[in-house]
């Protein structure tokens, strides 16, 4: 189990710690560049754009040719990203590298999710998945901490170093990695992924949960696309600070996930209602704190708290009723449900880097939407889809 575990959030890690552990930096980097805030964040939005081009495709070569050679060229084409982002001279090849890691990592967090569920489903299987949660959080949300200590003793330069660097470790872990041989090697052909994908769309219980987990996903690239401008800039919080309080936030999501791990016996829907009003919560609560005109740092602290506990209930939950629905071509199924929340998660990134970074407002607004959105989608799901079996 540990061996299956440690892979996993390898694999689900660097795509993530790749797009966040810069975020401290995006001030700087844009003054490096001599550019406004709103262009240093199309960085994280062209990230998240090259994540959803191969995505599906990678999911569907992984099911005939085996996971390890399709992580192994995604990790050497995440190198060369890495590489160019760190002696960029221009914003746009900046930009267009930040392009390439997402690529690159479009398919390792799907392939790792997709191996969880090669041994688990059902219970078990949102179960571990509370316990890769932790530890996803606490690996991920720890490296904006390390990358605003490295603005601070360094420059942004530095945190592109050490992305280098654990891209190397991660790529000798897969290349040691004994993964499970294919049952039956096939030919790659389109008409048949066209198939596959159809055959997983019209499972209308993975998609009911699979909307639900891309809204809870767009909340965050939401608050990443805007963080660092609100603590910093708005609040006055040092690079350090900002990072420490990122992984503070991680200890709500961290304990979240484990109290998830301990309730899922009553539920795996009730639970996840409990996560999805509790983000409501965090908006409305953000929208109030916004119109009054005055937010302080104990103010978005809690708020955004809040919704990082409801999506530890969220999140483990949704992926464990999702995957269980599927019968096979799980990396298929698997790299549909990351394209989804990504496809998603990039619409409300881009549409929240229209309006000023420092303001509130519009992060509430899509907080409010997109809970919303799920809770109908939870609780009356005929209206979007029609609901075939009941977990709870």
């Amino acid at each position: 189990m540990f061996k299956i575990l440690a892979l996993t959030l390898v694999l689900s890690t660097i795509g993530a710690i790749t797009a966040e552990m810069y975020i401290p930096s995006l001030p700087y980097i844009a003054a490096s560049f001599h550019v406004n805030h709103s262009l240093i964040q199309y960085s994280l939005t062209f990230y998240m754009l090259g994540t959803i081009v191969p995505a599906l495709f990678l999911g569907a070569l992984a099911d005939i040719y085996g996971r390890k050679r399709i992580i192994v060229i995604s990790l050497l084409v995440g190198l060369s990203g890495t590489l160019g982002c760190l002696f960029a001279k221009s914003i746009g090849m900046f930009i267009f590298c930040r392009f390439i890691q997402g690529l690159a990592f479009s398919s390792t967090n799907g392939l790792g999710r997709a191996l969880l569920r090669d041994y688990y489903k059902g219970e078990q299987f949102a179960k571990y998945s509370s316990y890769l949660s932790m530890g996803f959080a606490l690996s991920v949300d720890l490296t904006p901490f390390v990358g605003g200590v490295f603005q601070k003793l360094f420059n942004w330069h530095s945190i592109f170093v050490f992305l280098f660097l654990f891209n190397l470790m991660s790529l000798s872990v897969a290349l040691k990695f004994p993964f499970k041989k294919i049952r039956e090697k096939q030919s790659f052909n389109f008409r048949r992924m066209f198939v596959n994908y159809l055959v997983i769309c019209k499972n209308l219980k993975f998609q009911q949960y699979n909307i639900i987990a891309a809204c809870t996903y767009s909340v965050f690239m939401s608050y990443l696309s805007v963080a660092a401008f609100l603590w910093e800039t708005r609040l006055h919080v040092s690079p350090d600070g900002f990072g420490l309080i990122t992984l503070l936030l991680s200890g709500c999501y961290v304990g979240s996930c484990y109290l998830n791990s301990r309730i899922v016996r009553f539920g795996l829907n009730k639970v996840l209602r409990l996560g999805l009003l509790l983000t409501l919560a965090a908006g409305v609560v953000l929208l109030v704190s916004g119109i009054d005109g005055y937010v302080s740092r104990l103010d978005l602290f809690f708020t955004i708290g809040l919704f990082f506990i409801g999506s530890g209930l969220v999140f483990a939950n949704s992926s464990a009723m999702a995957m269980s629905s599927i019968t096979d071509n799980f990396s298929s199924a698997s790299a549909l449900y990351s394209f989804t929340s990504i496809v998603v998660g990039a619409l409300f990134s881009a549409i929240i880097n229209l309006f000023d970074a420092t303001n509130v407002l519009p992060l509430a607004i899509i907080i409010i939407f997109l809970a919303l959105s799920s809770l109908v989608m939870e609780l009356f799901p005929k209206f979007g889809l029609k609901n075939s079996s009941s977990y709870s």
